[in-house]
């Protein structure tokens, strides 16, 4: 049920409200956008713990809200049926909102936990969820705190959080200010566990803290064959787009990253997303096909536009998320992209290329590229 970005007046939320009664189980309903009131909200509590996905984007969601949310959940616990909560700007903060979130997480079987974008949670929301949380919250699997204003000194925090959260498979920390201390002690923490997803992009982190992120996987595989593993433990992916880390250093680890045989990475592949050396896009080719997903950038378009000018064999480039702009996709058909002779598959989407760009690209399509066919650009401005 998607009723996002429609203004619900109160005769609106009693209707849905009554819609959702006659359901027993509903999968999604969608509130986005919605300017819902801590009233109206509250008024819709006593059948929301029905709902499997429940998305709450971008609404003020205040704690007394929260709280009733929490308290229908604890009395109907057995036939909750909440697995997903977005709760993306949703204006959260404080004390006093993070241990209402705790009781909602704690009275559900909630796995999926998104806080993107709750810019004033900082550092005490952060403190006062983890201290809040049961001792094992052993249905979470995703956790967002991205742009959740977390700064230098939440390592205790996010030690405690992760502590709690023993299933925990996809953490998110991205756009945030967090230093290297904040991730070493939390590294610490996540060595012992399955996680796979480790999301750090955007941070305050420099080439100091790369040593720790290769003894967590080194500690992660000893750890998993000394418990009785008998193969290397489940790949890790860590992502650290744009941070500080310097060239030198990244282009120390994609060396040690494509050793199969390095014991640090056998078994686990470390994302080092940060500014990549136009100089190494052929080996990134060579390496990586044509899979630039979340990992070109601007600087590099005019690299890459030379590289299919000049390459005869690559038939699919993938630039998804690379926030190329409008000046990258001229710098990439400009380098050569217009003179590719074999190219067959495109995609750009996810990016923040406008109409400029697209002329561009439409340009480059209709005065060469003959073997193109398909362009992906979806969700672009």
């Amino acid at each position: 049920m998607d009723v996002s970005h429609t203004i619900l007046e109160d005769v609106d939320i009693l209707a849905l409200s009554h819609i959702l009664k006659q359901l027993p189980v509903v999968q999604k309903v969608d509130l986005s956008s919605c300017q819902l009131s801590g009233t109206q909200l509250s008024t819709l509590s006593p059948v929301l713990p029905r709902v499997v996905d429940l998305v709450l984007f971008s609404n003020s969601v205040d704690s007394p809200a929260m709280d009733d949310l929490a308290a229908v959940c604890s009395e109907s616990r057995p036939s909750v049926h909440m697995q997903k909560l977005n709760l993306s700007l949703c204006s959260m903060y404080g004390e006093v909102a993070a241990k209402s979130l705790a009781s909602v997480v704690a009275s559900t079987h909630l796995g999926h936990l998104d806080l993107t974008g709750n810019t004033r949670f900082g550092n005490q929301g952060l403190a006062s969820l983890a201290a809040a949380l049961p001792e094992e919250c052993s249905s979470v699997t995703w956790l967002s705190v991205a742009n959740c204003g977390l700064q230098p000194g939440c390592a205790v925090a996010l030690g405690q959080l992760v502590n709690k959260l023993p299933k925990l498979d996809e953490l998110h920390l991205e756009y945030n200010c967090l230093a290297n201390s904040d991730v070493e002690n939390l590294l610490e923490e996540l060595s012992s566990r399955h996680l796979r997803h480790l999301h750090l992009d955007n941070n305050h982190l420099d080439d100091g803290v790369v040593d720790s992120l290769c003894e967590c996987l080194s500690v992660r595989q000893s750890l998993f064959r000394t418990s009785g593993g008998t193969s290397p433990a489940p790949p890790c992916f860590i992502y650290i787009h744009g941070n500080r880390m310097s060239e030198a250093v990244l282009d120390s680890i994609a060396r040690q990253r494509l050793c199969s045989n390095d014991r640090v990475y056998q078994g686990a592949r470390y994302v080092a997303q940060n500014r990549v050396h136009e100089r190494s896009v052929s080996s990134l080719v060579q390496n990586y096909g044509g899979n630039f997903h979340n990992f070109a950038s601007n600087s590099m378009m005019s690299s890459v536009g030379g590289y299919l000018r000049d390459d005869s064999h690559l038939v699919y480039i993938d630039l998804d998320g690379c926030h190329i702009s409008d000046d990258g996709i001229r710098m990439l058909n400009n380098g050569g992209l217009r003179h590719n002779k074999c190219l067959q598959y495109l995609s750009v989407s996810n990016n923040c290329i406008h109409l400029l760009g697209f002329v561009t690209l439409l340009e480059a399509i209709v005065t060469g590229l003959p073997a193109l066919r398909a362009v992906f650009v979806n969700d672009n401005p």
